[in-house]
């Protein structure tokens, strides 16, 4: 019997005693849904920030931040089925961060797939099932920021306080419909999937929008600024994009401003950006200007 998910209040593990606790509260439970958090939209090197946990009756946030995760390994990687809702990027970070590997995985986004849901999303599914309609305020808050607040913490859990109930009720119908070999087949593939090595590609400008009808002069530009921006990003440990918006880099070497004046008339230049990047922008003008034009 499931208890009612919407009326639990998480526990949150942040110290070894609640963490060696909690895996002492796991080990009789055959099965366990589990998702992370990570906080790459706010910076350069992504990290897994917390860890949401829940059995049939209770729901964790483990905080990796505050307390070493590593043991929790004994219990995940032990053989139980782990219940994940599009399991792929999770399954990753994982491996990445821990070396864990989930021997029995179940996704219920596959799942969702192969039985033809309208929707595949973690809401539409909870609001079909338990007509609970999932907030998105914390979709993109900063989860390597500390303390979290209370609404992050509720937030985060209820992305696993209704995995296993769905995932009961997939299971059965997989079966019916004789779909579960065919899901099972796909959740192993996603189970071993392996980490994918961040790998700056210098030549990436050239996929911006804008970037195939720039002059000779405008690509100089353009891959002066891809280059220098990731090499502030990687510095500052931000995401690039927060360094320096790609629609603003194509408009610089479209338009290829002379004066201070005409470059912070173009939209995305803030007297931040020319704190960060101003000495750049400035060189990657000069060269354009200065250099013959030349294909590249």
């Amino acid at each position: 019997m499931v208890s009612n998910p919407v009326h639990r209040t998480p526990i949150h593990v942040a110290d070894p005693a609640a963490l060696q606790s909690l895996i002492e509260a796991l080990r009789p439970e055959p099965v366990l849904a589990l998702d992370t958090e990570s906080n790459s939209f706010h910076v350069y090197r992504e990290r897994v920030c917390l860890l949401q946990l829940s059995t049939r009756t209770a729901d964790y946030i483990v905080d990796p931040i505050a307390v070493d995760v590593r043991p929790l390994g004994e219990v995940l990687c032990d053989g139980r089925e782990t219940v994940l809702h599009g399991a792929d990027y999770d399954v990753r970070c994982l491996r990445r961060e821990y070396g864990w590997q989930l021997p029995r995985l179940f996704d219920t986004m596959v799942a969702a797939r192969r039985l033809g849901r309208p929707g595949l999303g973690l809401s539409a599914l909870v609001e079909a099932k338990f007509g609970v309609r999932l907030s998105k305020a914390h979709q993109r808050s900063d989860w390597g920021r500390r303390p979290l607040t209370r609404e992050q913490l509720v937030y985060a859990s209820l992305d696993t306080q209704f995995l296993l109930p769905i995932a009961d009720e997939f299971k059965a119908e997989l079966a019916t419909r004789n779909l579960a070999e065919q899901a099972e087949q796909e959740f192993k593939r996603i189970a071993a999937a392996v980490p994918k090595e961040r790998i700056f590609d210098t030549e990436g400008w050239r996929r911006l929008k804008g970037a195939r009808e720039l002059d000779a002069a405008g690509k100089v530009v353009l891959r002066a600024l891809w280059l220098a921006r990731e090499a502030r990003a990687a510095q500052e440990d931000r995401p690039p994009f927060k360094v320096l918006g790609e629609p603003t880099m194509v408009e610089i070497a479209t338009r290829r401003p002379v004066t201070r004046q005409d470059l912070e008339a173009i939209p995305g230049i803030s007297p931040q950006v020319l704190r960060r990047l101003g000495e750049a922008i400035d060189a990657a003008l000069a060269a354009a200007a200065s250099e013959p034009a030349r294909a590249i």
